[in-house]
Formats: C-alpha cells, sequence, structure tokens
C-alpha cells in the first residue's frame, strides 16, 4: 500500500501544478491501482501540494506581507490592491464548490466522456497562448475577476486549474511572471478550501479515519509535496520561456485517449 501511496502522491504533485488537471489523474490513479480510502486519500494529498506551493512561493508571500504593512504609501497601497484582487478571484470558485460540488460529482461520474472533453477544452486553451503578446496590461478587478471565473470552470474533472488561471492571465497580455505569481497566490486559499470541504465531508459521514495505514497516508502526502515543488519550477522555467502552450499537446493526447477508452470500454 506504501508504495501505491507513494506514486499517488506523484501524480498529484506533478498534475496539481503542472496545467493537466490533476483531478482527472488523481481519479484515474485510483481506479487503476485499486486504492481504496474515500477523501482520506486526496486530503492528504491536497495538504502535500498546499505546503509545496507555501513554500515555493514563501518569498512572494513575505514580500506581500512587508508591502501591506509598509510605511510607504504606495507599496502598503499596491500589497493591499493585490489581496483585495486575490479576493475577488477567489469568490466565483467558492461559489460553485461550495454550492454545486455535490451536483458536478454527480454529473461527472455518472457521465464520465465529459472529462476527455474538457481535457481537449484545457489543450486547445494552453495551445492559444502560443499567439499571446505580453502588452503590460494593467491588472485590475476585471482581469481578477475574470481568472478567477477560470478557476471556477477547472472545478469540473479535465480542466486544469493552472492551466485555465495562467493561460486566461497570459491572453489578457499580463506579463508572465505575474501571470505566474498570481495564479499561484490564488491557488493557495484554493488549495485549502477543497482540503476543508472534503475534510468537513468526511467528518460528517464519520469516515475521517476510514483509511487502515498511516505509513501510506505520509508516504503519499511527503511525495506530493517534494513532487509538487519540483513541479513548480518546471512550470515558472515554461512560463518565462513562453512555452507553456507546449503542455497542450499533452492535454490533446490524454482527452482523445480517454474518449477512446470510455467509449471502448463503456
Amino acid at each position: 500500500m506504501v508504495w501505491k501511496m507513494l506514486l499517488l502522491g506523484v501524480v498529484q504533485g506533478v498534475s496539481e501544478f503542472l496545467p493537466i488537471s490533476s483531478s482527472g489523474h488523481l481519479l484515474l490513479g485510483q481506479v487503476l491501482l485499486k486504492v481504496e480510502g474515500g477523501l482520506t486519500i486526496p486530503i492528504f494529498l491536497h495538504v502535500g501540494t498546499l505546503i509545496a506551493v507555501v513554500v515555493f512561493m514563501s518569498r512572494r508571500i513575505g514580500r506581500l506581507f512587508a508591502d501591506m504593512f509598509n510605511r510607504e504609501k504606495e507599496r502598503r497601497i499596491a500589497g493591499w490592491t493585490l489581496i483585495l484582487y486575490l479576493f475577488v478571484a477567489s469568490i466565483p470558485a467558492a461559489l460553485v464548490g461550495i454550492l454545486t460540488k455535490d451536483t458536478i460529482d454527480r454529473v461527472m461520474y455518472g457521465q464520465p466522456l465529459y472529462v476527455a472533453f474538457f481535457f481537449v477544452g484545457t489543450g486547445a486553451l494552453l495551445l492559444a497562448t502560443r499567439w499571446g503578446r505580453e502588452r503590460n496590461q494593467t491588472f485590475g478587478i476585471s482581469e481578477a475577476l475574470l481568472i478567477g471565473i477560470a478557476q471556477a470552470v477547472a472545478i469540473l474533472p479535465g480542466f486544469s486549474r493552472s492551466g485555465l488561471t495562467i493561460a486566461t492571465a497570459l491572453l489578457l497580455g499580463i506579463a508572465s511572471v505575474e501571470a505566474f505569481e498570481f495564479s499561484f497566490l490564488l491557488s493557495i486559499p484554493a488549495i485549502a478550501g477543497a482540503a476543508l470541504l472534503e475534510f468537513v465531508e468526511l467528518h460528517e459521514t464519520g469516515a475521517l479515519f476510514g483509511f487502515g495505514s498511516p505509513a501510506a497516508l505520509i508516504a503519499g502526502f511527503l511525495a506530493s509535496a517534494v513532487v509538487g515543488f519540483a513541479a513548480l519550477w518546471i512550470v515558472k522555467k515554461v512560463i518565462v520561456s513562453r512555452k507553456f502552450w507546449l503542455f497542450s499537446f499533452y492535454c490533446f493526447a490524454v482527452g482523445v485517449a480517454s474518449l477512446v477508452l470510455l467509449l471502448v470500454f463503456r
């Protein structure tokens, strides 16, 4: 069981931050490896990737807090403005997650063919960034809201949270580094919120400790944290080099393969 959780941790760490949809890959991994543990597994893996992004973004987070309480008025305004934008961008996903999560899960698991098309949709948006151009676009409320809507759409399995948010920012003309930083600062409340919702659901059903291997859970947690940190480094390098669109081919391939497999083995 430990090696299976290690593998799932690697899958979560890679797919949470690379623009390839973690929910679809993690579900597929659990099915193929025949790992049963309900929501306990996603909680531990989500916390691992949460720690990875907090550590990776720690310097940027430190600068943000320094700006918020800086004596210089301009820096203080800039810091609180970014907090406002992150709050606005978090609203759509929070509303969708709280109000429609059960419905989305029921529809997606009942009609898994949708997932294949959503992988292709992610690929199409990533490919579009190849023709996007940095225009020194001023980051404002409207841009934050659009990125937040993209994050809300990514709740659907097959759509990638990082893929949709970063691609939307790039297509809006926002600079690569700024798009990366905003997307992954935004991911912190998103990942924490998802883990919290899963924890509450487990607590309400009384299945909080339903997974019987603490060592396996710890192994998955550590693997998702370490691999997630490495994946963040890769994503940043790719975005800065303006090669983000290359991930589209992987999404197209997974989408087509999923569609074929689901049609053949339905």
